[in-house]
């Protein structure tokens, strides 16, 4: 299977992108030691080549997302990249049916997401009441995939409790995840 991970850790306020680093190497060793082709999109590097990005992209069967959660979204490389490699005629048309013009080969894609919210928070509270699961505050870069014609997910990753918390159960857990999936 030819695997793109798209990871976009990076330092901001107290966390240091550093997790996300190394669950991208973990992703990149474990596919790569059961024979899939893995290319990685660093979105974080100033230097990308936006035709490059594009090709892998178009390559990949499989993307892999490892990204934190800022401000309940993907952060601002993530969504730069986005729009520098989504491009119209090339990862989709315009259709009558808003949403069915994707051109992305790609048949699945995974999202591994960090934040320093706890899994326990979720449906509680003011701010997340209506966030019973983690998709549902990854909803625009789910949405996204579907809308390139990637409607397979493949179950999402959330570490949580990142900064705050203890972080020893990451490892063993992900690496248990990506074999239950590839």
């Amino acid at each position: 299977m030819n695997i793109l991970l798209v990871t976009a850790g990076y330092s901001i306020f107290d966390a240091k992108g550093q997790l996300n680093g190394f669950l991208s190497y973990l992703t990149d060793k474990n596919l790569t030691d059961k024979n899939h082709k893995v290319k990685i999109s660093d979105v974080t590097k100033e230097t990308l080549n936006m035709d490059r990005e594009l090709d892998k992209l178009l390559w990949a069967d499989t993307l892999i997302y490892i990204t934190p959660i800022m401000w309940f979204n993907m952060p601002a490389p993530l969504v730069r990249w986005l729009d520098e490699v989504l491009l119209y005629q090339k990862t989709f048309i315009i259709t009558d049916e808003y949403g069915e013009g994707g051109q992305v080969p790609a048949e699945n894609f995974m999202i591994v997401t960090t934040s320093n919210m706890k899994s326990s928070d979720l449906g509680k509270g003011f701010v997340l009441k209506n966030t019973t699961h983690i998709d549902d505050l990854l909803q625009p870069l789910i949405m996204t995939n579907h809308y390139l014609s990637i409607r397979n997910q493949i179950p999402t990753f959330h570490a949580d409790n990142v900064i705050a918390g203890n972080t020893d159960w990451i490892e063993k857990v992900y690496l248990e995840h990506l074999d239950q999936h590839f």
